[in-house]
């Protein structure tokens, strides 16, 4: 029987879980759709269905992991390697390496430097996004993977220290390998947060740029260039925003695991580490013409529907 506490938390994690889902589906659905119709997908288009299937799978992840602690939180910390492991080391490198490349891809279509390094990217970046959304993902899963296994079991050491007597020497928690876990598994969540960053502050240059170069008669009016400017910034920033709170929440999840041993510190974190997949998805809906003009169309025909089951 499920506490108070425990309902609530999964009411919210549900919630987020399924808001997602329709969020991220919605993504994939329009773009295949277009694929279908065109028989062809952009380079923007194939990022943001990776991005989606992703976030879609990092969700599933997330409340798979949230029944394992609502249920029992021993259940989570065995010294195999789980699906779930598997399931989330793919999704969590995914979504962020495609959520990068994005920033890339939008601040090469965008922005206009001069530079020879700029202007060369700038004219591959179509023939760039499959390496760029493989190649981190291949090198981050090859360093991560072989570790996953000792992690868990270093983990389940630590975990149930306190709970077992006699534990051998042998088995102690090695603090030198939490430690080099700790700096790869930051380093490799600050490589796409700087590169994202570089894009953000590359964006807010270059528009700075674009209007010392505008002279604009009619105050407060804008031109394609700084809307586009502005719409890619937003994205950006939200991205950073968020990655920072999901990133904070996520190795909060796994502190509150090891070290207090404490289940409802566990459950606010998934809870807000679901915001990212959830929140980010639906600023680019509201920044990608495409997507904001399905969802227009799609809320309008739910309101004539609405009217006429009432007529």
């Amino acid at each position: 029987m499920l506490s108070g506490g425990d309902t609530i938390f999964m009411v919210l994690v549900t919630g987020e879980f399924l808001l997602t889902i329709l969020i991220n589906g919605f993504i994939a659905l329009v773009n295949f759709i277009d694929w279908i119709k065109s028989k062809k997908l952009s380079s923007s288009d194939v990022i943001l269905v990776s991005l989606a299937i992703s976030r879609i799978g990092l969700a599933c992840a997330i409340i798979w992991n949230s029944n394992l602690v609502v249920i029992h939180i021993d259940v989570r910390f065995t010294a195999k390697l789980g699906l779930i492991d598997i399931l989330f080391l793919l999704t969590h490198n995914t979504n962020i390496w495609s959520a990068t490349t994005l920033s890339i891809f939008y601040l090469l279509k965008i922005t206009n430097f001069s530079h020879p390094l700029f202007l060369w990217m700038k004219w591959r970046i179509d023939r760039m996004v499959f390496l760029l959304l493989g190649g981190p993902l291949i090198i981050t899963v090859s360093i991560l993977f072989p570790l996953m296994e000792k992690i868990q079991h270093y983990y389940s050491i630590l975990f149930n220290r306190g709970k077992e007597r006699n534990v051998s020497q042998e088995d102690q928690v090695s603090k030198s390998f939490f430690i080099m876990i700790e700096i790869i598994i930051s380093f490799l969540g600050l490589i796409p947060f700087i590169l994202s960053t570089v894009s953000l502050s590359l964006f807010i240059l270059s528009l700075w740029r674009h209007k010392q170069q505008m002279q604009i008669k009619v105050t407060g009016s804008r031109d394609p260039s700084t809307e586009a400017h502005v719409r890619a910034m937003k994205a950006v920033s939200s991205f950073l925003i968020l990655f920072l709170l999901y990133y904070t929440s996520l190795f909060f999840n796994y502190w509150s695991y090891s070290v207090i041993k404490n289940k409802l510190p566990s459950m606010l974190s998934m809870s807000t580490m679901l915001l990212y997949p959830f929140g980010h998805s639906l600023v680019l809906i509201l920044w990608n013409s495409k997507l904001r003009k399905v969802a227009l169309r799609m809320s309008w025909l739910m309101r004539c529907c609405q009217r006429e089951r009432y007529l």
